[in-house]
């Protein structure tokens, strides 16, 4: 309606061309002066958009420079790799011994099935429940039996290699969607997935491979999740016009360009931070994309990669930022706090989001800083305040049409309750978010409730629809009558009522969610083929033990970036979990810090990415593609990366040694 309401003010745009030489003699001289050179500057504008060089050049420079810091760390073929030290051979020796114990413990099975594997219980176990050796029993077991099942010795290599094909082959398709059919990922992914149990199901019975649970590789949880935050941004949008949402919307508007650039990635890396990546992304997503069509601009892009781009790096300074996160925190050795993980954070997380808001300013510069001449202006603009004769023209326009669109009728009454009560039941969800309440629960109920207040309102509040006719003169004319072949007068029927599963429930993006049900059964299958921990142990080589201390992180967090983007981040942590049961709380900082940020390196890394291209495609924008995306996302996301990673390697306050474990010293 909002869009609707801008477009239909033809008439109105006129009005604002006729007055405003009243309102300001500059609007017209600036108007008039900066027209002439943004028309002139299109042509030269799309010749540097096609030039390879301008595209890919810093992503190629990026990689390069990967290339040569590993090869000069770590010797171009790892002969640089140093030795273990005393320490580093003592907690290898002290992690042998633990699971040789471990393993010759007497247990109950029937206990355990009773407790449920995936229970393990507290941390601190008390001596009469079994203390550390007890704790650690059950997790080995839940993270054999529960977390990752390796069946990968009952593949013939023809089954693992032919799965490894399929899985490229439709990973090719969803990040490339538009070079084949017109399908669209919900439904490349829905039909991957249904082609990979149907293949599973032939390797079964020629006997190249194990069985294949599909319902189990399905991540029930980021579903329910999307489910109830879908439900929820729905309710809160539509309850309500000039409610909640639009103010939400208003507050990240502004005139100038860079400056709402900037309040996106602010808002987007907050609330990333506080209540999850992949839910900001889902709120705001469509918000984005109307500012964008509210300002008429003509590139999106540099707006949606400052919502997603920042989504994922805010999302790494809290435990409960992102699932792979939450996931680490429940399946570490030892015992790691929320302000840990915060203090941890806080400076990599820091230089990460400025540097991705710096390359973003410069890579983007034309379109965020209409008019400008070069990087050393467009800083000039931002720390000193100047602006182009296009940003004052664009300023005035703006200001132009707020003038006419304040209108008597349309000047805002408030908070009005409905209002209120959106307020009141947002901040229960961040309570119930805070205290550690299950997520998924929470914004389910969260969408249920607005849904029975919506349905009240329209029945109860809303003014209803009047179905009465008027003559010539305006005079209402009484309700027409209806008679039956008899001449008996045929009552009237009640009004149908129209409930909210013919209306706003049919709003919810099931593709979306067929989307992500596919991926995690294309990733189930190629994770049991066991060819994700062959290419980890392959290319850790000689730095699989120390792969946290310098040199080795550097590689470290390459292979980690590699795998979040070909095999996702959230199977690569459950892999990590069962491969190195005894990871430190300072390995697991560095594991969260570059699978998050390796989110921003392709479309495919991260489910945020995914949401916000789905979203903005729901409302007619198509420009956040994975050819559009990758360009900057792979400078920005290695440079990230290494100044992250350097800062969190010299600065942490998480031990280096497991104390469960009993390998620190005093």
């Amino acid at each position: 309606l909002q869009h609707q309401r801008y477009s239909s003010r033809k008439p109105s745009h006129n009005l604002t061309l006729n007055t405003k030489h009243t309102m300001s003699p500059l609007y017209d001289d600036v108007e008039s002066k900066a027209a002439a050179p943004v028309h002139a500057a299109e042509p030269s504008k799309k010749a540097k958009k096609t030039s390879s060089l301008r595209t890919w050049g810093p992503a190629m420079a990026a990689i390069a420079g990967v290339i040569a810091v590993n090869a000069a760390l770590l010797g171009p073929t790892g002969t640089k790799i140093p030795s273990l030290n005393a320490r580093q051979l003592s907690a290898q020796s002290a992690r042998a011994e633990r699971t040789q114990a471990v393993l010759d413990m007497e247990w109950d099975h029937e206990a355990d099935l009773k407790r449920g594997l995936h229970n393990v219980g507290s941390r601190n176990l008390s001596e009469d429940d079994g203390g550390v050796m007890e704790y650690t029993r059950r997790r080995h077991r839940y993270l054999g039996e529960y977390v990752h099942v390796d069946v990968s010795d009952q593949f013939s290599l023809f089954g693992k290699i032919s799965i490894s094909l399929i899985y490229f082959a439709f990973w090719v398709f969803l990040m490339f969607p538009n070079w084949f059919l017109p399908i669209g990922r919900p439904g490349i992914a829905l039909g991957g997935g249904l082609c990979m149990v149907v293949y599973r199901y032939i390797l079964l019975v020629t006997g190249q491979g194990p069985a294949f649970d599909a319902a189990k590789v399905i991540i029930l949880e980021p579903l329910f999740l999307l489910f109830g935050l879908m439900l929820t941004t729905i309710y809160l949008e539509k309850m309500e016009r000039g409610g909640l949402f639009d103010k939400l919307r208003d507050s990240l508007d502004d005139p100038v360009n860079w400056k709402r650039s900037a309040k996106i990635m602010a808002m987007s890396t907050i609330g990333s931070a506080a209540v999850m990546n992949d839910s900001v992304v889902l709120i705001f997503s469509g918000v984005v994309v109307d500012l964008c069509v509210r300002h008429k601009v003509a590139n999106s892009l540099p707006y949606l990669l400052s919502l997603a781009t920042t989504a994922n790096t805010g999302s790494a300074l809290t435990m409960t930022g992102n699932p792979q996160n939450i996931l680490i925190v429940s399946l570490a050795y030892d015992d790691i706090s929320w302000t840990e993980f915060l203090c941890n954070m806080v400076i990599p997380v820091t230089a990460a989001s400025l540097i991705n808001a710096v390359m973003l300013f410069m890579y983007y510069s034309g379109e965020l800083f209409p008019g400008s001449s070069g990087i050393l202006e467009c800083f000039g603009i931002v720390f000193s305040g100047n602006r182009t004769p296009e940003m004052l023209a664009q300023e005035h326009a703006y200001h132009a049409r707020n003038v006419v669109k304040e209108t008597p009728e349309e000047e805002s009454t408030g908070w009005s309750i409905w209002s209120k009560i959106q307020i009141v039941l947002v901040s229960i969800f961040l309570v119930c978010f805070a205290v550690g309440l299950d997520v998924c629960v929470t914004s389910i109920c969260a969408g249920a409730i607005l849904m029975v207040l919506a349905a009240w309102k329209r029945q109860h509040y809303d003014p209803k629809p009047e179905f009465i006719e008027y003559d010539a003169e305006g005079n209402a004319l009484p309700p027409k009558k209806m008679y039956d072949m008899d001449g008996n007068e045929i009552e009237p029927e009640e009004e149908e009522l129209v409930t909210e599963s013919e209306t706003t429930l049919t709003e919810v993006d099931y593709g979306l969610l067929m989307l992500f049900i596919g991926q995690f059964i294309l990733i189930g299958s190629f994770d049991d083929t066991g060819v994700p921990q062959a290419f980890f142990s392959l290319a850790m080589g000689g730095c699989a033990e120390q792969m946290t201390a310098v040199p080795c992180v550097y590689w470290f967090v390459l292979v980690i970036t590699i795998l979040s983007n070909v095999a996702s981040n959230v199977p690569v942590v459950q892999m990590l979990a069962a491969t190195f049961p005894y990871a430190t709380p300072y390995d697991w900082m560095q594991v969260s810090f570059s699978a998050t940020i390796a989110g921003n390196l392709t479309m495919l890394g991260s489910a945020a990415n995914m949401i916000v291209a789905f979203q903005a495609a729901k409302v007619g924008d198509r420009t956040f593609t994975s050819e559009r995306h990758a360009p900057f996302g792979i400078p920005s996301t290695i440079l990230s990366l290494y100044v992250g990673t350097f800062l969190l390697s010299t600065i942490h306050f998480s031990p280096e040694c497991s104390v469960k474990l009993g390998d620190c010293e005093e």
